[in-house]
């Protein structure tokens, strides 16, 4: 190879070399970590379940995640089953409450103010029958955010919803995306939920009402006949899902 030909081959390399470390560094800007964090502190979270007579809870599961530094998202699945019993009324319940802090935390200087995401979804199955007199429902699906130093940032809640006398709804109920101003400092999630299902005392023969919000197997296919109306639904999403991200402002 002449002189000519080897300065060409190295000022092709130097290039080659220069558009690597732009790539790079690119590449680094992409995935440089949130500007705006949010830190989990306690914890405490319960679900508790109530039966008497003729009756199955299933789930029970609160599950808090961070998929990223600056997100947070909260699921709380259960189902309530309640069938006839020949000598007492039935109804079953499964009560959720949950208590987060979490702390703001603007990472960089530059960073004066932000703003907090809010979105809340409840999917699941109520069923009851025709005969017998059952009821199933939810209610009580709600989120609150609080201070440390007190007040209130955000409190919002899904409607309740019911069925009986035959009646069957598959839910699938959405609110936000809603935004709210958010300084650095400590917060308080506040999420609750209900489900429940009742049955009154029979000596006949009677279909379960439910209240499903988990997905399988929460609910025992025993409680359940091959024909009843929602067979074959996809019960991956099931629950009380909130979705919680913090962005900075500008």
């Amino acid at each position: 190879m002449n002189r000519e030909g080897h300065w060409i081959m190295k000022a092709l390399a130097i290039l080659a070399l220069g558009a690597a470390f732009c790539w790079a560094n690119a590449l680094a800007a992409q995935t440089a970590s949130p500007s705006v964090t949010i830190t989990l502190g306690t914890r405490q979270g319960t679900a508790t379940p109530e039966r008497q007579g003729f009756t199955h809870t299933g789930g029970g599961n609160i599950d808090v995640a961070q998929p990223s530094s600056d997100a947070l998202v909260v699921t709380m699945t259960g189902v309530a089953v309640a069938g006839a019993h020949p000598c007492k009324n039935s109804s079953a319940r499964l009560t959720f409450n949950l208590s987060q802090e979490f702390e703001i935390s603007f990472e960089k200087p530059d960073v004066k103010a932000a703003k907090l995401t809010f979105e809340g979804r409840i999917i699941g199955l109520l069923r009851s029958h025709a005969k017998g007199g059952g009821a199933a429902e939810f209610c009580s699906p709600t989120i609150a955010i609080t201070p440390e130093k007190g007040g209130q940032l955000i409190a919002v809640g899904l409607p309740a919803r019911s069925v009986a006398g035959g009646e069957n709804l598959s839910i699938n109920d959405h609110i936000g995306p809603m935004t709210v101003p958010i300084t650095a400092g400590k917060y308080v999630l506040h999420q609750s939920l209900g489900v429940a299902a009742e049955h009154p005392r029979s000596l006949a023969p009677c279909k379960a009402a439910s209240a499903e919000f988990a997905p399988d197997p929460a609910l025992d296919p025993l409680w359940i006949s091959y024909w009843e109306p929602f067979h074959g639904a996809n019960k991956k999403d099931f629950g009380f899902q909130i979705t919680l991200k913090v962005i900075p402002n500008g």
